[in-house]
């Protein structure tokens, strides 16, 4: 039964990813971007079993949504996996949710080096003012989501969902 309720979770996350992604598609993709689903991303703060939800959510978003096509779908489950694992490790022996959530922010946010290179290749766009536009976008979407998660936390233990 656990395993079915965590692959049932992670399959919702997915699902929700996709669909903020597509309501805000106008700004989830490009140099200038805010992609409100990362926000998505804290949640690997509470507990690592997320990670998959996030990791599938991101790579079908990509591949339905962005101009880029496949390319972006590899950078992007590059940098959301990469990146997301690097926090789940960091976090392994930190307790405090708030620095957790800060380290899930940095990685992410840092990790958006590949896809400044990726649009400084692909559209020959400026890479370094590309890259500050990119951490920037992410950092408003990691801020949205430790402020969303801290709040629904208080209402009922995101940490807990996964246990029986």
């Amino acid at each position: 039964m656990k395993n079915i309720k965590l692959i049932t979770i992670n399959a919702v996350l997915a699902a929700v990813y996709v669909l903020l992604t597509m309501l805000f598609a106008s700004f989830s993709f490009g140099v200038i971007q805010v992609r409100v689903a990362t926000a998505l991303y804290q949640l690997i703060a509470y507990d690592k079993k997320y990670f998959w939800g996030m990791v599938l959510g991101v790579t079908i978003a990509n591949l339905l949504f962005s101009p880029l096509g496949l390319i972006d779908v590899v950078v992007g489950w590059g940098v959301t996996g990469l990146g997301l694992a690097l926090a789940i490790l960091i976090n392994k022996k930190i307790k405090n949710i708030n620095i957790r959530a800060l380290v899930v922010g940095l990685c992410v946010s840092l990790g958006m080096i590949f896809v400044a290179l990726e649009l400084a290749y692909i559209s020959q766009v400026p890479f370094w003012i590309t890259y500050l536009y990119l951490i920037a976008g992410q950092a408003v979407s990691q801020v949205i989501g430790y402020v969303l998660f801290g709040i629904i936390n208080t209402k009922i233990e995101i940490n807990n969902l996964l246990k029986e």
